[in-house]
Order: structure tokens, then sequence, then C-alpha cells
């Protein structure tokens, strides 16, 4: 974690930019309405900040004359004029923009007209190949642990049979549906309370065979026993990168994108596991993410586990901060090959001068919030002096930093936006509107940053992420939330191409379901119709050794169900599977010659 910190900061811990933070925080502590709250609980809050008499020798500091700060701020605009920054407050520049093209490819959806059932969205993700790959791989691991197990006689692991393909298509819908309905527990689905039964889940599940395949699921064998981080993230590496090819194989982004990051909730124990007290979700592995500004579609994943990313990084000669962003835009390069002109919007975390101009080379935009302490920025923008505007614009080249005082003051880079202000209508507390002056590149960045905060509010709204200590399964879930996020804005999308009113979230969700269970149904065992998996072995006509041990309820006359009907035995057949306790004579008897023995 120490390492990421230090990487993660470009800027040089000086005199300056400790006033900077001050002078910030002095303003007003008020978030700015304008800006997405996620900017001032930006990855980089995770750095332990100065201490506090650092804080107070500053302030003390600051109380200087008039005449004393005067004489400062002309030296600082002094040395913005001698590093080439060139003041363009009160200019009305145009604009440098390239081309935006994607030829021959064309943007949106890349799939055939047939896909039109929310199946076939999610199946464009989730595959048929890597359901069998799961399969395969589950049914191995549970075979596995039962050899390895010494099993009671009552353990539920006796009737464990291979899972299908069919079956874990109803399992992973049974799961969806549980994430628009949570409950207490697990178990509570298959409740038989009056005031709680929901049929649905027992009608497709039984209970223990439903835990069976959770408690068993399973993304890769394990037949290394080397047990290095590096190997171990492969259990969860594997699938994501699977499923991160597929997303960027069905779409190609309009020219607005955004990079972010996600924060899957964990607390268990792993070595990269991140903590941030600002953030809504404060612990959790950190996935940073690269979606459409427009139709917010999830492109690209970046999964963090500490240095093991960041060993595989574009340009380690730059801060992580940047290279992130860096490595998901060349993704999208390479899977487009002549694609030019996309317009990257970040936040404060990512957005320095280093990034823009490795940007620039590859001829795409950046837009977003900065920290006035960042390298190479303009002197005169850590301490901005406002007069009749309310901005305070630098340009150099074809670079812009514009501070902008509002409750509190905001700090943009942009290579693409010029420094004007526009007119909008905003809503205040009381309900009321008022027209704003606003800079243009803060109308931008505050409407194409959104596009992953809404694929998070998609995935946090018909959520299953339920405590566990497995951090894999976690990403697991997260995983097949990020498909059916995609394979539902696709819907919409082609939908609205065909001038068709597509489905509400939770009603594509609900037939995603339908369609995933179909007709499975596992059929609940009575106590006249014995399972077929021990039938064979105990009407096969053969020796059966009865045997002593501890009480356990009799297979033919016990009955919890009626009062005064239980009825206990301590003799059981040690030939049958299941080890029934049996009573000596007619129970004995009836369980091995008749097939309803319970009448």
């Amino acid at each position: 974690m120490e390492e990421f910190r230090n990487d993660s900061q470009d800027n040089e811990s000086s005199d300056d930019e400790l006033k900077v933070e001050v002078y910030n925080e002095n303003m007003n502590n008020s978030m700015y309405d304008s800006v997405p709250d996620n900017e001032s609980d930006s990855s980089d809050d995770c750095i332990v900040p100065p201490k506090r008499r650092n804080v107070l020798r500053i302030d003390n500091d600051m109380e200087n004359s008039e005449g004393d700060d005067e004489e400062h701020l002309e030296q600082i605009e002094d040395s913005s004029e001698s590093d080439g920054w060139e003041d363009v407050t009160e200019k009305d520049d145009l604009p440098f923009s390239f081309t935006f093209k994607t030829s021959p490819r064309i943007v949106g959806p890349q799939i055939s007209q047939d896909i039109t059932r929310p199946l076939d969205f999610f199946k464009l993700y989730f595959t048929d190949i890597l359901i069998d790959q799961i399969v395969k791989t589950t049914n191995e691991y549970a075979q596995m642990k039962i050899r390895e197990k010494q099993l009671a006689n009552n353990s539920i692991w006796h009737s464990w049979i291979d899972v299908t393909r069919e079956e874990f298509m109803a399992f992973i819908g049974v799961i969806l549906n549980m994430g628009t309905m949570p409950l207490a527990s697990i178990s509570e689905y298959w409740t038989t309370r009056s005031n709680s039964r929901i049929p649905f889940y027992s009608e497709v599940f039984r209970r223990n065979r439903f835990r069976q395949i959770f408690w068993m699921l399973h993304l890769r064998d394990n037949a290394s026993s080397n047990t290095s981080l590096g190997i171990r993230i492969g259990k969860a590496n594997n699938f994501l990168q699977y499923i991160d090819s597929k997303f960027a194989e069905h779409f190609i982004p309009g020219k607005d994108i955004c990079v972010d990051e996600s924060i899957v909730k964990f607390k268990g124990k792993i070595a990269f596991i991140r903590y941030n007290p600002k953030k809504p979700t404060k612990w959790g592995i950190r996935i940073y993410v690269l979606a459409d500004g427009e139709t917010g579609y999830v492109y690209s994943i970046l999964p963090y586990y500490g240095s093991l990313t960041t060993e595989g990084l574009e340009k380690p000669e730059l801060p992580v901060s940047s290279r992130i962003p860096l490595t998901l835009v060349k993704k999208l390069l390479d899977n487009i090959p002549n694609a030019e002109g996309y317009h990257l919007y970040t936040d404060r975390y990512f957005t320095s001068i280093p990034l823009a101009n490795e940007l620039l080379k590859v001829k795409v935009h950046l837009t977003g919030t900065v920290m006035p302490n960042r390298k190479y920025l303009p002197a005169a923008i850590k301490k901005p002096k406002f007069s009749t505007k309310s901005t305070v614009a630098y340009k150099k080249e074809n670079t812009l930093v514009l501070a902008w005082k509002s409750k509190r003051i905001v700090t943009f880079l942009s290579t693409s936006d010029a420094a004007s202000l526009e007119s909008v209508t905003t809503r205040t507390r009381g309900g009321a509107t008022i027209n704003l002056l606003k800079p243009i590149v803060a109308i931008h960045y505050t409407e194409k940053m959104r596009a992953v905060d809404r694929a998070d509010q998609h995935a946090a709204t018909y959520c299953f992420l339920r405590k566990s200590l497995k951090w894999w399964r976690t990403l697991f879930f997260w995983g097949m939330e990020m498909c059916v996020i995609n394979a539902y804005i696709m819907h919409k999308i082609t939908r609205q191409q065909n001038n068709e009113r597509p489905l509400t979230h939770l009603n594509f969700v609900k037939c995603l379901v339908d369609e995933l269970v179909e007709n499975f149904r596992h059929q609940t065992p009575s106590r006249a119709q014995p399972s077929t998996s021990f039938v064979d072995i105990r009407l096969n006509n053969q020796l059966h050794i009865i045997r002593s041990g501890t009480k356990k309820d009799c297979a033919v006359c016990s009955d919890r169900k009626t009062p005064g009907k239980r009825r206990e035995t301590r003799t059981y057949c040690d030939t049958c599977t299941r080890k029934p306790g049996l009573h000596i004579g007619d129970c004995f008897a009836k369980y091995h010659t008749l097939e309803n023995y319970r009448n």
C-alpha cells in the first residue's frame, strides 16, 4: 500500500503546496454542487495528510500584510509568464480539437440483429464457453474436496452429483433474482414461514443443492502447489480478463470516454485491499474502469492487485496515477487501430500535465479536475487572484488550466475546451431556479464523468454481494453484475435504434432470470418417493449389514411433523449409502423390500 501511495503523488512536497491545501480548505468546507462528490474523495485521499503542526505553522505564515500578498502574487504571475503560460482569462480563444473517427468501424453495438432477448445480450459476455469452463472446474474441485473429507453419516455431500450447464444457468438466475429482493441470509429464501415464504426458490432448487453449488463454485483448478500471490490472483483474474475481452469485442465507445475507479466491497485478508475513510465503501478491492461517456457502457476494466498490476502498466517512468488511464486508453486504441480524436475525462487523482502530453501524442484529448499543487502547472494557479470574473485561466500551447471560484475553488485542466463561460439554469436548495455563469469545461466535465457512476448505481440497485472470506468470489459476482449491466445498456441502445421502448432495469433482470431458469426444476423428494440416488442399492436383494451407533431418526416410522410420531433408533444399515437409521424387524424389512416404504 505504501508503494502505491508514493507512486500516486507526482507532486513534490513543498511549503507552497502545503499553503495551497490550507488556503483551499479555509475558503469553504462545503462541496460545490455541480461537481461530483467523488472528486473530493478521489483515490489520492488515501495518502496520509501532513502533520498538524505543519498546518498550524502555515496558517501563521499566511497571516501577512496586504502588501506582502500583492508582492507575492506579482512574483507568481511573473514566474507563470516565464514558464510559457499565457493568461487567457479575458481572451475568447478558440478550442483546439482533433477530428474524431473510428473508421471503418462505427460507434455503438457490434452485434447481430438476431440478438433481441435479455439472455442473448447476457450471453455476449457470459458465454457458453465460460459457463462450461466454470462447470468443469467446479465439478473437479467438488470431487477433490469430497475425497479429502471424512464425511459424517448425515453429510449432504453423500448426495453430490456433478453440475450441468442447464443447472448452472439456473443457479445464476437464482443468484440474480436474490439481488432484486435482498434478505437477511441465504437460508431465508427457502423459509417455510407463511409470512415470508417465496415459492420461486424452493421450486427451482432444493436448499441443500443450492448450497452445494454455492460452496463448491470454483473458477480454476488447484493443480499447482504454488501459493504465491501471482498464482492465486488467477482464480479471479482469468475470469475478469475474459469478460473484459468480450466487453471490448461487442461495443465501440463514442467520442467521450471516462476513467474512474469502482470499489468492490470486501473486508477480508488480502494484500491488495484498499481503505479510504472518505468513501461510502471504505474497505474494498479497487477496479479501474473505462466507460463510454454517453451510455455508461463499461468498455474495459483493470483490477488493482498492488505491485503485480503496476509492473504491467504503460510508461514506467510516469507515476501510477498517469499510467492507469494510459493503459486503459491503449487497450481501446489497440482494439480500434485507426481511431483518433477521443476525449478522455478523469478526476483529480489521474489528471496531470504529463498525462495530457502523452495523450496528445496519440491524438486523444484530456479534461479533468486537477490538484493545484501538481507539478508543471502555472504557479499563479496555486493561489489565483480573481477580479471581475469568477475564473482565472492560463494556457500553454494546447493545454488550458482554469480555476473557478464558486462555493470553493475548483481547478480544471483541458486540452480541448476554451476558457469561456456559459449561462446555465440551476436549482437552489429552496426550489427556486437561477441563472449561473459556468465555465464550459466544468459543464462538459460534470456531464461526462457521470458514466462510471451510472454503472455503479445500476450495480448497487440489484446486486448480489454478500460477505465472504474468499475475495475471488466477490470479484466473480461483481463481474457477473457488470455483464448484466452491459447487457441491459446494449438492450436499451438497440431498442432505441429500432424506435422501440426498452424495458426498465428491474423488468430486464426479471426477464433474464426467467430465461436462465427456463423449465429447470429440482424435484423435491417426498417421503413416499425415495431419491433415485440410493434406490438401486436399497432394493438390490443383496446382503445388508446392520450396525449400532449414535441415535438417529428411523427412516421408516419416524415423523417429526406429527406430534408423538418421532421415533429414534441406534441401529442403522451400514450397506446403504445414506446409512439410514432403521428399527430391527419390520422397519428394516420394509426399507429393503418396498418402493414406498413410508406407507
